[in-house]
């Protein structure tokens, strides 16, 4: 099952945080900073993102930081035979680190705000609905988790779903929103691409 356009631009523009100006393309050495022991530069912690992962194919790469600092880039990924899309967004909103503790009232505010922010758009939009399902804490092996929020409803009368997770990585927020028609003739896990992205993001 493809996606059409209008669910692809809603899951690689409508969700993403704080996307309202895009600056296209790759911006040579832009940066986050160093600040704090281990941060990686913005450039290093995207360059870290893989091609591939979980069946899911890199695509384009936004940069937010250039024109408004904080909101770092974004990376949109394809799943296979384009039965999911993805954004993997890094950003700090100015911050000097974030940390890795998800009970830490930086994650928590921002998980709170990404969440927030999926359920406003789609309130915005009179051929969709969506509601949240759920939350858990997703494993990340020998790493700190990630915490998720299940949104489920409809986009026109196409029924939808979309996963929304944050964590930290490399002294940044670390932020996934998948999304996917509810019903797919070939199911895809987004866990396993959850994980993958993490472990890559974090080195």
């Amino acid at each position: 099952m493809r996606i059409g356009q209008p669910l692809l631009v809603l899951a690689m523009v409508g969700l993403m945080a704080g996307c309202a100006e895009e600056t296209e393309g790759l911006a040579t050495g832009a940066t986050s900073g160093t600040a704090g022991a281990g941060r990686a530069t913005l450039q290093r912690a995207t360059e870290r993102l893989p091609a591939m992962v979980a069946g899911f194919t890199r695509r384009d790469t936004t940069w937010h930081e250039p024109d408004r600092a904080g909101m770092g880039v974004a990376v949109d990924y394809d799943g296979p035979a384009r039965s999911a899309v993805s954004t993997v967004s890094l950003y700090d909103r100015g911050r000097t680190r974030i940390p890795d503790d998800l009970d830490a009232e930086p994650l928590q505010a921002e998980f709170a705000a990404a969440v927030d922010e999926a359920l406003a758009m789609a309130g915005t939009r009179t051929s969709q609905r969506i509601v949240e399902r759920g939350r858990s804490d997703i494993d990340v092996p020998g790493q700190a988790p990630l915490r998720c929020a299940s949104l489920q409803g409809t986009y026109g009368r196409q029924e939808v779903q979309t996963l929304v997770c944050l964590g930290a990585a490399a002294g940044h927020f670390l932020k996934v929103l998948i999304t996917s028609p509810a019903r797919q003739v070939r199911p895809v896990d987004p866990m396993p691409f959850v994980v993958g992205i993490a472990q890559a993001a974090r080195g």
